[in-house]
This record gives C-alpha cells, structure tokens and sequence, in this order.
C-alpha cells in the first residue's frame, strides 16, 4: 500500500493549493541562500529568421545560448528537471497503467537512464506524502513550488520520490527551493500493474538550495 502512496499524492498536486499543509513541522535542518534570476537575453533578429532558425542574434552559431557544463558539489554532479522531463513517457494518470503497447520502461531515453545510480544532486520543491509531528519522512520533489502545478496532474517523469533513510526526517520546506544529494534511481517502480515512480533517491543530504 505504500507504494501507492506517489500515485495518491498526485491528486493533491493537481488541485493547487494556495495554504500549506495545517499540520507544521518542526525538526530537521535546510541551509542555503535564495535562488538568483536567469541572465538577461540578447540582441534578436527579425521574427522570421527566429522562426525559421531558433537563433537569438546576428551569428547563427555563436550566439546559440551557452551551454553550462554541470556543477559539481562535493562529488555531486548536477542533474536538472529540463533533462529528467525531456521525453514523453505514455502511462494513464488515472490507472497508473502503461498505455497499451507503449513500450514501458524503454521509453526512458539512454541519457536518462544512465544516471541510474549516478551520485547527483537535484533542485526542487518538496511536496511531502508521509510526515507527522517530528518532520517529514517521504516526499515529491518537483519542479513547482507550493503544491500549484496550474491544474495539471503531473507526468510521470517530472517528479523524484525521495524516501529519508530509517527514522530520518527533515523540516518541511513550502516556498523554498530544496537541493536533494544522493545516489538517483532511474527505471519503472511497480505496485502490481501500477507504475509508481520513474525516480527514486534515498538522500544522503537535504538542504535549501544555494542561488542558481
């Protein structure tokens, strides 16, 4: 049963709520510094030619937008939501079934799937499903703050379930960006039929994300 536990939660994703949780929690420790804004953008060419190419500026090849090879921390290598969401995976929001003839854990694409068991770390929103007084012992980690994902249930590969190690907690954390560290999981989970989860990560640290 607590395996479906993500799947449940996916409901309350989907409803956007406005107040956090009534029930507070008040142990563990975060760290960190707010998140900075994204660097400004250059000079465009004509409509058409944006349209046409995708380009931003007068040199087609130089002004593609940088590249920034991934951060590392402490033997940590960054792994962004823009990657882990790259590709559609066909499965049914509302049975949690693959879609018939779909072909499961084969549509992971080849660059996803090698960073099963990569040491990694991932920056999100912690949208927690089993908590109580003490702290929160297993959550979501997204790429929406507050529980608001506009309406939508999210896709399948666009959340992390992140279980704390034995009786482990750490402080729910509402509109601050969090940093999970560990060792990802990558590969369909099952309940049954019911696919639960694509990412997996038992973390070896928690903490409020550093300024991006």
């Amino acid at each position: 049963m607590r395996n479906l536990l993500p799947i449940a939660a996916l409901a309350l994703l989907g409803a956007c709520s406005e107040e956090p949780p009534q029930e507070a929690v008040t142990s563990g420790e975060v760290r960190g510094k707010p998140i900075a804004s994204a660097p400004a953008t250059k000079p465009k060419l004509p409509p058409e030619v944006v349209t046409l190419t995708g380009a931003n500026g007068i040199n087609l090849a130089g002004d593609a937008p940088p590249v920034d090879p991934p951060k590392e921390k402490d033997g940590y290598r960054e792994v962004k939501f823009d990657l882990l969401t790259s590709y559609d995976y066909e499965w049914s929001q509302t049975t949690g079934i693959v879609a018939p003839g779909a072909a499961g854990g084969a549509q992971i694409p080849p660059e996803v799937r090698a960073l099963d068991r990569a040491k990694v770390f991932i920056v999100g929103y912690m949208q927690p499903i089993d908590f109580d007084n003490e702290g929160v012992r297993t959550f979501l980690l997204t790429n929406y703050p507050g529980g608001c994902c506009f309406g939508m249930v999210p896709r399948l590969n666009e959340w992390v379930e992140v279980s704390l190690a034995g009786d482990e907690r750490v402080e729910y954390s509402y509109f601050d960006a969090i940093e999970i560290h560990g060792k990802l999981e990558v590969g369909e989970a099952k309940s049954g039929e019911v696919v639960t989860s694509l990412y997996r990560m038992t973390p070896d640290k928690v903490e409020i994300a550093d300024a991006r």
